[in-house]
């Protein structure tokens, strides 16, 4: 039935799609009837009688499932015509597309360019340059982001024009044919009648094109490239004659500019217009350049177009919206309570190309993207958590020897690439922590989920009733109709932003039975019910920032539950039997203050990937040796007669990369001389060391270390500064020495460093050549350092000095105004900012 699904939605006609409709509710329904079945054998007090009954009860389902297929066959060419050339008309369909966005209002020849100035210098200037190489320019953004636009005005600049002997514009598409394109280059470079071309062989091709191209000077556009082997062909196409040819490409895909070889590239991303920049075009759109906007307008207009997100194409949508409503404030008013289904409905000149890219994704990622319209608007979407939910919903298969979180990776990557995610927080390692949807992707994800019956978003206070969706976020809506019947097929519940006290029922629970994902962060939420238990599906549970002080018992019937969330609540303990969730991969538990005990048991959970916020123990730093398996570990309140035994725990796990401990007791040393961690990446010790352990110069992997409370002797940049690939150095209380000195190529990759709380630091030297990365650097609550570091002149990649709580002749020796010998030594650095 699934590979039947993925052939069907590739289609673009509404019967497609009624065919797909109902495939998917049939694989639903057969989930469901499975999930039931399971949960009732395995519960251990099922009587034999119970189990006859259940088998049967299946049974009967699943002949009930056979007929609608059956039906649903039969009535197949009711559907689809078995005869069509579904590959034609799909890509008549896409040029249609793009022969309308092309003729849009904000591409006209003769129109100036909004916001793609320097873009524009930047490509000309890249075409024109004296390099007698083959170039190839690659500009990459999402549909609608201007890529052709701006390559149309470049292609017919007249200075473009004159410096290249033949110009060719090719349109290429997601559905195109080697042959076909080859032909169509050809075409458009040769400049002979196309009948005799479409009868020549490619290899003919080849050598016609090679022949009169060697003494010319080209330039070849192909526009909204989704495929790398387009470059892969169409190079072996083009002479290498040192008259400086060019090549550029559109692309949605980075990966398709990334593989461009056999010739000089680069990369150009497009970047969203700024409000001004967005506000310059849609006044040019809606009116006369020398008319100003009426100020009863402004301010609506200016709402409207902080709506569009910077995306060319929606201003320049919503400004042609805008033209039949003259200057009504009450027409205007209703524009912008109602943009963002009036976006959405337009379905040539927004839904077209965005939706173009939603249909181009494989299978299995379109419901990973479609599960981004759960979240709400602009919201940063955490990396970890994301990928957490796609396995909880089961959308991740196991590759190959991968595991599923390797293959979840993949697929956020891919996302990424085909520009249907953006990236909002990296990390100071470069890896992506967070990300979010553009609001224009988000609304078509909204939209494409309810048509499929996929999720539902609850806004505002708008009325819930129960749907046929099989997820729904609740977004400061009322969670009452929760408690009504209708909900028996929900899979999963997201609340944001529920501030009112949130009460979980028994009746609830009940309508709940099938629910595989129970996302309550931050909700207003004191206790649970007993029954909680009886979610036997939950594979994903998050109460992360509610009010809980305990769990109810029946947790432990959770046996499905891979990740449990319960960080930043009141808990002191886990009153029930953890060792009962074999399949549980995540445990985060950090609290705001205290470390949570853990019951006996932890050492059977063989899939556990993440503990945090687990009590030190001496029955945990036993046990947690048989977790080989984990990749992030931090516990607190450890003991230093525990030490030892943690060390020989943590040196079995040959996968860890993320460590933190904190001490019970910052007076007394804890010995970790004995720890082998050389795979770590992350590292965070809080406690008394006295000196560095002696396998920190030989942790090569680290590139983000915290040290705290260490009561360090000796100078630690000595050894931390020999870190090939640290990018990320917090020392607080560590320190007790008076002179701290960075040597020539020491912090080679450093890029963040912070220094607190070092009482009796008083120099701070920087040699020529060191640090040769860091762009941000904090200092606080230094109070006896006397100056900056000397040589904090030589750091030219620096951005951004924090001083905070520094003492006040420290900051004095920084103001010019006041005669400030430093000044001279931080002058360089674009933002100083001092508290």
């Amino acid at each position: 039935m699934r590979s039947y699904l993925v052939n069907t939605e590739t289609g673009a006609a509404e019967d497609h799609m009624s065919w797909a409709d109902e495939i998917r509710a049939i694989i639903c329904d057969s989930e469901d009837i499975i999930d039931a079945f399971d949960a009732i054998s395995s519960h251990p007090f099922v009587s034999f009688l119970c189990h006859l009954r259940s088998r049967y009860q299946v049974g009967c389902k699943i002949k009930e499932i056979k007929s609608r297929l059956d039906d649903l066959f039969r009535r197949r060419s009711g559907y689809i015509n078995p005869g069509g050339d579904r590959s034609t008309s799909v890509d008549l369909h896409n040029r249609w597309i793009h022969g309308l966005l092309a003729a849009s209002p904000w591409t006209h020849q003769g129109e100036r360019i909004v916001g793609f100035e320097e873009d524009f210098d930047a490509v000309v200037g890249r075409l024109m340059n004296d390099s007698p190489e083959l170039s190839v320019l690659s500009l990459v953004g999402m549909g609608g982001a201007g890529k052709t636009t701006l390559i149309k005005k470049v292609f017919n600049h007249s200075d473009v024009r004159r410096h290249f002997d033949t110009l060719a514009w090719v349109y290429v598409s997601r559905s195109f044919r080697l042959g076909n394109l080859v032909h169509q280059v050809a075409k458009g470079l040769m400049q002979i009648p196309s009948t005799e071309i479409d009868e020549l062989s490619e290899s003919q091709l080849q050598e016609l094109l090679l022949r009169p191209l060697k003494e010319k000077r080209f330039l070849l556009v192909l526009d909204d490239v989704w495929d790398r082997r387009v470059w892969e062909t169409i190079r072996l196409l083009l002479p290498v004659n040192g008259h400086g040819n060019r090549v550029i490409i559109t692309t949605r895909n980075s990966e398709v500019a990334a593989s461009v070889v056999g010739a000089r590239s680069c990369t150009r991303v497009l970047r969203p217009l700024s409000h001004e920049e967005s506000w310059e075009l849609f006044h040019d759109k809606v009116f006369a350049v020398s008319e100003p906007c009426p100020g009863e307008l402004i301010e609506v207009a200016e709402r409207i177009v902080r709506k569009c997100h910077g995306l060319p194409l929606a201003v320049a949508i919503v400004g042609g919206m805008m033209l039949p409503k003259g200057r009504s404030q009450l027409e205007w008013n209703h524009v912008l309570n109602n943009i963002d289904s009036d976006l959405i409905s337009n379905e040539i000149e927004v839904q077209g190309p965005l939706f173009l890219s939603y249909k181009d994704l494989p299978h299995p990622l379109k419901s990973c993207f479609l599960l981004c319209s759960i979240f709400p608007q602009d919201c940063n979407i955490l990396r970890k958590k994301l990928i957490r939910l796609w396995i909880a919903e089961g959308l991740i298969k196991e590759g190959e020897g991968e595991r599923v979180e390797d293959v979840a990776e993949k697929y956020l990557m891919e996302l990424i690439n085909r520009s249907m995610i953006q990236v909002s927080v990296i990390s100071s390692s470069e890896r992506v922590k967070a990300c979010r949807i553009h609001h224009l992707l988000h609304q078509l994800s909204i939209s494409i989920s309810r048509a499929q019956n996929f999720s539902a978003v609850y806004e505002d206070q708008q009325a819930v009733t129960p749907s046929r969706a099989y997820r729904i976020s609740l977004q400061k809506s009322s969670y009452d109709a929760l408690q009504d019947r209708g909900w028996e097929k929900l899979r999963s519940l997201f609340v944001f932003g529920i501030y009112d006290s949130l009460r979980i029922s028994e009746r609830m629970l009940k309508n709940f039975r099938l629910l595989r994902v129970l996302d309550l962060e931050n909700a207003y939420l004191v206790e649970l019910p007993g029954e909680m238990g009886d979610l036997f599906h939950l594979r994903y549970f998050s109460v992360r920032g509610t009010r809980l002080k305990k769990l109810p018992v029946s947790l432990k019937n959770l046996r499905n539950l891979q990740t449990l969330d319960i960080r930043r609540n009141q808990l002191r303990k886990l009153s029930f039997e953890i060792k009962r969730l074999k399949n549980l991969r995540h445990l985060e538990m950090r609290q705001n203050e205290k470390s949570i005990k853990v019951p006996l048991g932890l050492s059977r959970m063989q899939y556990l990937q993440v503990v945090t916020g687990a009590q030190a123990d001496s029955t945990f730093v036993h046990e947690v040796g048989k977790l080989t398996e984990l990749n992030k570990l931090a516990i607190g309140d450890l003991r230093a007669e525990d030490a030892v035994v943690l060390c020989s725990s943590i040196n079995n796990m040959a996968r860890l990369l993320s460590l933190s401990i904190f001490s019970i007791d910052a007076s007394t040393a804890i010995d970790l001389e004995k720890l082998n961690p050389s795979s770590l990446q992350k590292l965070h010790i809080a406690g008394c060391l006295e000196r560095l352990p002696h396998w920190f110069s030989g942790i090569s992997n680290l590139t983000k270390l915290r040290l705290g409370l260490s009561r360090l002797f000796a100078d630690p940049f000595q050894v931390l500064q020999q870190l090939p690939n640290l990018v990320f150095l917090q020392l607080y209380e560590a320190y007790q020495g008076k002179v701290l000195r960075c040597a020539n190529r020491g912090f080679i990759k450093l890029k963040i460093l912070i220094l607190t709380d070092l009482k009796e630091l008083e120099e701070w030297e920087v040699e020529n050549g060191a640090m040769r990365c860091i762009q941000e650097m904090w200092i606080m609550s230094c109070s006896k350092l006397k100056t900056v570091p000397l040589g904090l002149e030589f750091l030219a990649t620096l951005q951004q000095l924090r001083l905070v709580s520094m003492p006040e002749h420290f900051v004095k020796r920084l103001n010019p105004s006041e005669g400030g010998e430093d000044f001279i030594r931080v002058k360089h650095i674009p933002s100083i900012q001092v508290n």
